[in-house]
């Protein structure tokens, strides 16, 4: 059974619970597999990140065997057998619906939601693990987009959540999914049927905010 874990952002490292966390969960050390939002284009900016998150995971004391980007430098074959044998997968951030489409050509979706090792989405890559991925202008997406995305979890997120600025659109949504707002540095993990809150998460209900977790 997978490990999903959903997370917005991390300015700095990892906060140290979620470091804590991660290195409880990441038993098996061996593959980390860093899946861009943008295959084509932007390969600079897709390793300067895949530097940048795995820095974060040294400085939290995790240290992987091998490590490799997807994008469009693999065949699509290959993209799948290192998806499938990676015992850490992060699904980077980025524009949403451009990342959920590389994600089906190159054939990593039926993959993904098969895969029984520990999957991280950030951000774009938090909202295509959902079951129903709701796209916001909030989230500075070009515009709203709802559609059916992988699954991993019944949870959908908003990332970057501004809980001093909940926009009318987010309210509007509400009344129809139930909603994740998820800020920087805030963490959840799905696990057997258990969700864990790590960080400020609120939920965004039938026109209405709570805060679940701090």
């Amino acid at each position: 059974m997978a490990i999903s874990i959903l997370t917005s952002m991390f300015h700095n490292d990892f906060p140290i619970k979620f470091a804590e966390r991660l290195n409880e969960i990441i038993v098996n050390r061996k593959n980390f597999v860093f899946i861009a939002s943008e295959f084509n284009d932007f390969q600079e900016i897709n390793d300067r990140y895949f530097k940048l998150f795995l820095s974060k995971f040294q400085n939290a004391g995790i240290r992987f065997y091998g490590c490799c980007i997807v994008d469009n430098r693999m065949t699509k074959e290959e993209a799948q057998r290192v998806v499938k044998d990676g015992d850490v997968i992060w699904i980077s951030g980025g524009d949403t619906p451009t990342q959920f489409k590389y994600l089906k050509e190159y054939g990593l979706d039926k993959v993904l939601t098969n895969h029984n090792g520990v999957i991280i989405g950030m951000s774009a890559g938090a909202i295509n693990m959902a079951k129903i991925a709701v796209c916001t202008t909030t989230c500075d997406h070009h515009q709203q987009e709802i559609y059916r995305a992988l699954g991993l979890v019944d949870i959908s997120v908003e990332p970057h959540f501004d809980y001093t600025h909940v926009t009318d659109e987010l309210l509007e949504l509400s009344n129809d999914y139930c909603i994740y707002g998820l800020c920087d540095g805030a963490a959840i993990i799905c696990k057997d049927g258990d969700v864990e809150l790590l960080g400020d998460i609120f939920i965004l209900d039938e026109h209405a905010v709570k805060q679940i977790s701090s």
